[in-house]
């Protein structure tokens, strides 16, 4: 693969030219006055905006990589043209739409990986051109370069990072996925055994056998259960006899209350008598004379009234006769729909109903679902165990596989130990570290990559590491794209003599590998390595003629994007 060119149709962008060769972002100061930082500038971010390019994402949770997607979604249309297996491609990208495209071919962001495979390795590869892209090309930050295989900016214990490394490295990861697999199946079944343990608790209260005897018991006394014909219209008529009933004896009360009132009129009745004897003697007594007229009509008084009083005695007499009839019949009504609603109870009571029968057959079915559920479970942590030991026994075989394939390849492994000794003896007169396949700690990724380079262990050797862990990486794997890049950020705490031989050493693929680099530097370092004695005057000359790019810590026009950011 050859980088052509990155480009917008922002007319601020400051387009990058890439040479077949090596190709250099330098920012730079303008004079020796004016020392303001060179950061921000963009150096860092024309590595990354190829990487984005490439389908790489942006963790939006970083605020500055937030702010950076932000900014990229307003600022126009990117182009990136590059060359591979004799073949021009360009790739299209607004960053305010998930869509890619290739030579003007809409692409899907979720297909995008999968075009990027078929273009560079032909659906003939079990490499994944991100993993692979991110190896031969680190950006800038802390977690790609705080451990040579971490290339990916993932954990230690990324799976797929540590795949890629040891496919990288040509070890047969046959195994390495196998038991992967087995392990995933392990903590699989453990994880869903802690769920499952709850129900070996119900197990270890629960007697099966008393569930199920309770359920057969069951089954009989629902075949022996008897369910009264007409059952619903017959507590209906029950329910309206009880009704009846109740009016009945509300009447009956009724009846009660007005003869008690009758009886007490009548009674009342037996006492009023007129006599004008009476009437007369008491005026006497008052000195008051009544003539003999006035006495006649009293008399005649008396008779009315005596007629009116045996009148209403006689009408309440014949009321009471009445009301002791009605009470009569409605004392034998009251007996006859008793009886008859008592009949229809003692017919309800000796047989069941729809609702009890139904009853009995939801306790069955939530039984017998009891039941099923336990025995389930307790068949499942029953394969559970079965699995849990044949799962372990083949980790033991992957296990012993991985050791004798270790042993059976050690020649082979120091080969690839010697090569990358042979690449930092460069940077360093008497050690050259070590790089070494062993067995994982952790069982479930099989084997570890141990890469040590004699020292203090700060930055500057940490990186010196990385970047010989990139070189030997792309040595054994030069056909796959031919091309290395990383950020500035692999300069740091290095000493000049280190920088230069970064250089030295990537002069010297290119020349015999026909390498493509890319990588940007500040000033100082770049000022630092054209003064080292161990690069010649053509290979310094080789360099500054192989810068790409000047971005200046000036006004925004001099920076990457022509604008101010970050």
């Amino acid at each position: 693969m050859k980088l052509l060119q990155l480009t917008s149709d922002n007319l601020n962008f400051k387009t990058l030219n890439f040479t077949p060769t090596l190709n250099i972002v330098a920012g730079l100061q303008l004079t020796e006055e004016e020392k303001k930082t060179i950061n921000s500038i963009g150096k860092s971010l024309t590595l990354t905006l190829v990487q984005l390019m490439f389908g790489a994402k942006l963790d939006t949770k970083n605020p500055k990589e937030k702010k950076l997607k932000d900014f990229l979604s307003t600022y126009g249309i990117f182009y990136l043209y590059f060359n591979h297996s004799g073949k021009d491609y360009e790739i299209k990208k607004d960053f305010s739409n998930p869509k890619f495209y290739i030579n003007d071919v809409e692409i899907a962001q979720k297909n995008y990986t999968e075009e990027l495979n078929k273009i560079f390795f032909e659906d003939n590869s079990d490499l994944s051109f991100r993993h692979v892209f991110n190896s031969f090309s680190r950006r800038f930050g802390g977690d790609y370069y705080s451990n040579p295989i971490r290339q990916q900016g993932m954990p230690l214990t990324d799976y797929p990072q540590r795949l890629n490394n040891l496919k990288l490295l040509h070890i047969d990861t046959v195994l390495v996925e196998e038991n992967f697999k087995i392990k995933d199946q392990i903590s699989k079944l453990e994880n869903a055994q802690k769920f499952i343990k709850e129900y070996q608790d119900a197990l270890d209260k629960v007697n099966l056998k008393d569930l199920k005897d309770e359920y057969i018991q069951l089954i009989e006394d629902k075949k022996s259960f008897v369910i009264a014909q007409n059952y619903d219209t017959i507590k209906v008529e029950a329910d309206e006899l009880t009704e009846q009933l109740n009016d009945i004896r509300n009447a009956i009360q009724k009846g009660k209350n007005s003869l008690q009132k009758k009886q007490q009129n009548l009674l009342a009745s037996e006492n009023i008598d007129i006599n004008p004897n009476e009437i007369t003697n008491l005026y006497k007594e008052a000195e008051f004379f009544f003539d003999d007229k006035v006495v006649k009509r009293l008399n005649d008084a008396q008779k009315f009234h005596n007629t009116l009083i045996g009148n209403r005695k006689n009408r309440i007499q014949i009321e009471i006769k009445e009301l002791t009839l009605e009470q009569d019949e409605l004392t034998k009504k009251h007996d006859f729909v008793s009886e008859n609603r008592d009949a229809k109870l003692a017919l309800l009571d000796t047989t069941g109903a729809l609702e009890e029968y139904h009853a009995i057959e939801e306790k069955i079915k939530n039984l017998y679902q009891e039941i099923e559920k336990l025995t389930k479970y307790q068949k499942l942590l029953s394969e559970f165990s079965i699995e849990k030991s044949e799962l372990d026994v083949k980790s033991t075989t992957v296990k012993q596989k991985s050791i004798l394939y270790l042993e059976k390849e050690k020649e082979y492994l120091e080969n690839i130990e010697d090569e990358f000794r042979f690449i930092v003896k460069k940077f360093y007169d008497h050690h050259g570290g070590s790089l070494k396949i062993k067995e994982a700690k952790q069982a479930k990724y099989l084997y570890d990559i141990f890469i040590d380079i004699d020292g203090d262990g700060g930055q500057s050797v940490g990186n010196v590491g990385i970047f010989c862990y990139d070189v030997l990486l792309y040595k054994m794997n030069k056909s796959i794209l031919n091309f290395l890049a990383h950020d500035g950020f692999i300069f740091s705490e290095m000493d000049g003599r280190q920088k230069a031989m970064i250089f030295k050493v990537i002069i010297e693929l290119i020349k015999k590998y026909d390498l493509q680099y890319f990588i940007n530097i500040g000033d100082n370092s770049f000022k630092e390595i054209l003064q080292q004695t161990i690069l010649t005057d053509e290979e310094k000359e080789f360099i500054q003629k192989h810068i790409i790019l000047e971005l200046y810590d000036k006004e925004p026009e001099y920076r990457f994007f022509g604008e101010a950011f970050g």
